[in-house]
């Protein structure tokens, strides 16, 4: 077997079936093969998308390519159970601190935000123990070394743990309303203030304000596709749809539905919107070339799927060249808005906590097995939900 070459990096393999593969490899492109042993037989079994398996190999490159500085041969100590030194573990928590994709106004040392500085903690951690475990079964029981070895690896974990923060302060907190509707007001096409190129403006403000009015995800907005629209009559909608592994997606990092698909009722004002974006502006082949080979609703300037990095370049240059927005607005942030926003209505039409409990878990995605019981009477809660739409749009036509 050919020796492994840093630096390491994390590569999406895309199967002939759909199915999205993270996979870490060498300076050469070939498989690494202690980190792919370990996708293979521990994440990929219980990680439900194809990005939580890659964020935490990403974290696990990181970590290889610290240990490769250092002359550190991770696998080595590994089964001999002489794992990092406190030292060393300090030395690479500080690596996995480090924020790679700082440069865009940021410093070049900027660091990433605590809980995806734990969550790269954590699997690393995980990383190192599962290969350590491994290795304890391949001591007999009644060697005097089982017992050092297991101490060992409680050490480590203690020490990897030791003093990591303990929640993720700010990264949660709703963007206020009045932050929000200037937002709305600057997206709007034509406006001075728009910071987007004018060829994509009626693009942005369609997929901008579906995440407004709606709380979706980032991803589930980028696999709509034409068919889960109803535009028009009384009642227009989107439908979230589960389609993992989809074959009509070329993406190398495939957006997906975390949770329950589901219908949602929209304003008209997003009904017109999206058609408007759809029929005037996705169907020109000089701006979207290639467009109408694509079933999905967003696409990029070359016609292709949208892809999620683009939607965090929307946000980036919103934060960057409109006055008064705050770090804190992203696509997640604003979900957290439209349920402050979805609490509010909810009382205002005088429903139960049970009743809202329902209605959110329906409106939302969320699973079952939560408190919320989604799961229990959908038909009751999606009409619950329209309601809250139309409640909220009638306010909406009443004060222009």
């Amino acid at each position: 077997m050919p020796e492994e070459i840093a630096p390491y990096r994390v590569k999406l393999l895309r199967l002939q079936s759909g199915e999205r593969f993270p996979a870490i490899v060498d300076a050469r492109g070939l498989l690494a093969t202690q980190p792919n042993i370990y996708a293979m037989c521990s994440l990929r079994g219980r990680e439900r998308a194809a990005g939580t398996g890659e964020k935490r190999l990403r974290a696990i490159a990181l970590a290889l390519n610290w240990a490769s500085l250092r002359n550190i041969d991770l696998q080595a100590r590994t089964e001999s159970f002489e794992l990092l030194s406190p030292a060393e573990i300090e030395d690479l928590r500080d690596a996995l601190r480090v924020n790679l994709r700082a440069g865009k106004g940021q410093k070049a040392r900027d660091v990433v935000r605590s809980g995806h500085y734990v969550d790269r903690c954590h699997a690393v951690r995980d990383y190192i123990v599962w290969h350590a475990e491994a290795a304890l079964q391949r001591i007999r029981v009644g060697d005097m070394r089982l017992k050092e070895a297991r101490l060992a690896l409680d050490r480590f974990v203690k020490t990897m743990d030791e003093g990591l923060p303990s929640g993720r302060p700010g990264e949660r907190d709703p963007v206020g309303e009045e932050t929000l509707q200037r937002m709305l007001e600057v997206i709007v096409p034509g406006n001075p203030d728009n910071p987007f190129q004018p060829q994509h403006q009626h693009r942005n403000y369609a997929l901008l304000l579906l995440y407004y009015e709606t709380g979706m995800r980032r991803a589930e907005a980028l696999i709509l596709k034409g068919e889960d629209l109803v535009l028009h009559g009384e009642q227009p909608s989107v439908t979230v749809v589960r389609r993992p592994d989809d074959p009509d997606d070329t993406r190398g990092a495939e957006p997906r539905v975390k949770t329950l698909g589901r219908p949602l009722p929209i304003t008209k004002h997003l009904a017109q919107a999206l058609d408007f974006w759809i029929k005037q502006h996705r169907t020109d082949l000089k701006r979207y070339p290639g467009a109408k080979r694509v079933p999905y609703v967003f696409v990029s300037r070359t016609g292709k799927p949208l892809g999620l990095r683009t939607v965090n370049d929307m946000y980036d240059l919103l934060r960057a060249r409109v006055e008064g927005l705050p770090a804190s607005l992203t696509a997640h942030a604003k979900r957290h808005t439209a349920n402050v926003r979805f609490s509010k209505e909810s009382r205002k039409l005088g429903w139960t906590d049970g009743e809202t409990e329902l209605a959110r878990n329906n409106h939302f995605g969320w699973v079952k097995g939560s408190k919320q019981g989604a799961h229990y009477n959908r038909e009751h809660a999606r009409e619950m939900s329209a309601q809250l739409v139309e409640s909220i749009q009638r306010r909406s036509a009443s004060a222009e």
